[in-house]
């Protein structure tokens, strides 16, 4: 959400499994089995097909012309045939590509970095955004920056959440963000959780929010609602600052 205009910007994919007996399981309990069985390609094309039909939807249907973000595993980075694959998916929406942003978590970046910096750097030629997720848990953020092609940063929670009332999270906060914009890269603060989170946001100079405060994980077809309903929120965290969030899930 960019945070001076309350405009909706971009919509992030989240994968769930809506398993029969044990109903929702979250995707830290089976990415890694995907991986580990050389399913999280099949599981990824699936994931990136249904995101960018589901835009074209939104498009078509509401008018709402919103980015879509999806997460890449690094076992999908290690397909020569990935950037490919991308585009190909790409035109079967028939959506613009700079309506595509791929997220990359950035620990596990660090962990194979040199094998998927060729692919990162084809996907980024095509145009498609990149973003660098979670950025500050890694241990070499700034090697990231300087050798991948990212136009987008998005902050770790773990430096926004509370930075309000911790000098030394503003002060990683504040430079960050600096950083970024000094490299022409968009900064999304994760993890704006309440009222005071997005208080400060507002005079951080940081561009773009994302958080529970916004608004919580919800179906696609939930999100033209609680867009009309967040535009009210908007237009009252503008008079007083510290209207609660709706219940939208």
């Amino acid at each position: 959400m960019e945070v001076q205009s309350g405009r909706l910007v971009t919509v992030e994919t989240l994968v769930r499994w809506q398993h029969v007996n044990d109903g929702v399981v979250y995707p830290d309990q089976f990415i890694s089995v995907a991986e580990e069985h050389g399913l999280i390609d099949a599981l990824t094309e699936s994931v990136l097909d249904r995101a960018l039909h589901q835009c074209r939807r939104w498009d078509d249907d509401e008018g709402l012309k919103v980015q879509v973000a999806v997460n890449v595993s690094m076992d999908n980075l290690g397909m020569l045939r990935f950037p490919d694959m991308v585009m190909e998916k790409v035109a079967a929406a028939g959506i613009p590509v700079s309506r595509l942003t791929l997220e990359v978590t950035e620990s596990r970046l660090m962990n194979d970095r040199i094998s998927s910096l060729e692919i990162l750097i084809r996907l980024r030629l095509k145009q498609v955004g990149l973003s660098i997720d979670d950025f500050g848990t890694g241990h070499s953020s700034l090697v990231q920056l300087r050798d991948v092609p990212f136009d987008e940063l998005k902050l770790d929670r773990s430096f926004v959440h509370g930075a309000c009332d911790d000098q030394s999270l503003r002060a990683f906060f504040s430079a960050n963000v600096a950083m970024a914009k000094q490299l022409d890269m968009r900064v999304v603060a994760e993890g704006v959780e309440d009222a005071d989170d997005w208080a400060f946001l507002r005079t951080s100079g940081c561009t773009l929010a994302q958080g529970y405060f916004i608004g919580r994980p919800m179906r696609p077809e939930a999100l033209p609602g609680w867009l009309d309903c967040w535009k009210v929120r908007f237009a009252a965290l503008g008079r007083d600052g510290d209207a609660q969030p709706g219940a939208q899930s």
